[in-house]
């Protein structure tokens, strides 16, 4: 063979030699094949969904009510220790101005099952004094400056004054038992003949005949105080209640057997065992929380806070 064909051979060979190195490095680059597997060390795991998060219910148990709130309308209403008998301890503010101030009145009881403004400077009071504890109806016709009485109660719905915590006594009974042996923790007038009461159990029971009969109307977890009024001649409840999504206390009307929606009233709960309260009337809503007091129009949807 010649140096010449030699030559093509040796350069033949070397552009082999090229275009296998161009193949090897084409190949070692390209995309992986439909459906190829990636390496184990390159596999990125996916990150999973954030999970929402929720707002626990506060731990605040139901307990009779110690302290309550009883409004006329949007700017007057009434708040009152109730006290305890023999021990005493029960006290009364008033106010007429949204619950900006609220001015010190004298209580004519040692003990307070219920308190009531009614027109004007109209009111009364259901309480207990004497060694005997004795219950009678006070009334007063200077916005609880003076009181008359005490007289016997009649057709009237209460708390016993410092009594019994499983005892109403409602115009029909003296010692109605609508929780049967469960602890009453509030109640709430709608009419002569309705009430309604919330059970330490959370049950929500009603009365249509004054007392003598009551019925479960729902039972709402968390309960822990109940407010109703009148709307054309319909009752419309409302309980104030601890529930899962509210920093504090949520207002929830109660409707076809269970409290729906609800309003949240973010505040502190520290000391407020006993001393939440509600009062619902027809052009606004009151809420008493330990010593805060917070006001809403007729929708109770919206709360604001008393300065």
């Amino acid at each position: 063979m010649s140096d010449r064909s030699m030559g093509r051979v040796a350069l033949a060979g070397l552009l082999a030699l090229l275009i296998v190195d161009v193949l090897l490095v084409a190949l070692a680059f390209r995309p992986d094949a439909a459906g190829a597997s990636t390496p184990a060390s390159a596999v990125i795991a996916p990150v999973p969904a954030a999970s929402p998060t929720t707002t626990a219910a506060p731990d605040l148990k139901a307990t009779p009510v110690t302290e309550v709130v009883a409004a006329l309308d949007g700017k007057r209403a009434w708040r009152a220790v109730l006290g305890t008998c023999p021990d005493g301890g029960a006290s009364l503010r008033v106010t007429d101005d949204g619950g900006r101030t609220w001015t010190k009145r004298a209580v004519p009881a040692r003990a307070l099952g219920r308190v009531q403004p009614v027109a004007g400077d109209r009111g009364f009071v259901i309480g207990a004094k004497g060694s005997g504890c004795t219950v009678g109806e006070y009334a007063t016709d200077d916005d609880a400056t003076t009181w008359r009485g005490p007289r016997d109660v009649e057709g009237g719905w209460s708390r016993v004054p410092g009594g019994a915590s499983t005892t109403l006594i409602t115009p029909k009974r003296p010692d109605a038992r609508p929780c049967g042996a469960t602890t009453v923790v509030d109640l709430a007038r709608v009419s002569a003949k309705r009430a309604v009461v919330v059970c330490a159990d959370g049950r929500l029971v009603r009365s249509t005949d004054g007392g003598s009969t009551w019925t479960t109307l729902a039972t709402v977890d968390g309960a822990l105080a109940v407010g109703a009024r009148e709307v054309d001649g319909t009752p419309e409840v409302h309980v104030a209640r601890v529930a899962d999504g509210c920093a504090g206390v949520e207002v929830a009307k109660v409707s076809d057997g269970k409290a729906a929606g609800g309003a949240c009233v973010e505040t502190s709960l520290d000391g407020a065992e006993g001393r939440v309260s509600i009062s619902v009337v027809d052009d606004a809503g009151w809420l008493a929380v330990a010593d805060a007091t917070w006001r809403s129009d007729a929708s109770l949807e919206t709360w604001r806070a008393v300065p």
